[in-house]
């Protein structure tokens, strides 16, 4: 896998990944150790990834020192974050909050489909089909 860190786009998908439990903290600290490895001189908060488990619950921003930009544009970015979580079985159907799949652009999802391979090694198109029962229905 290859290893691209652009300290606030890469940072900021990374937690938005964790956020929408997309990605959990064992990868989170995957992630930061290949950063660690592939980048001479790493930022000192990308050593803080590493032990994500002591910061459940409340944010990374005092150890970070700054917001970093996430490279998702808008709320049917997150969703669609939140519907990969579901395919990967991080969660049911009731996570995504009865909305049915979002409909994102082909650039944009190839966009965020690329940030998870690259950063976290898997293949949306791999994943198993969304399944999403009754929150498939709207209100």
């Amino acid at each position: 896998m290859r290893v691209i860190f652009n300290d606030s786009i890469d940072l900021g998908f990374a937690v938005a990944a964790l956020i929408t439990g997309t990605v959990d903290t064992s990868e989170i600290a995957d992630w930061a150790a290949r950063v660690i490895d592939a980048v001479k001189d790493p930022p000192t908060y990308i050593y803080v990834m590493l032990d994500m488990e002591r910061y459940h619950g409340r944010g990374l921003h005092d150890e970070i020192g700054f917001t970093p930009t996430t490279g998702v544009d808008s709320e049917d970015e997150f969703q669609y974050l939140r519907e990969i979580a579901v395919h990967r079985g991080r969660g049911d159907s009731y996570y995504l909050g009865g909305k049915s799949p979002v409909s994102l652009g082909a650039v944009r999802k190839a966009y965020i489909d690329n940030l998870l391979k690259i950063n976290f090694g898997f293949d949306v198109q791999s994943l198993p089909p969304l399944y999403l029962g009754d929150a498939s229905r709207t209100p």
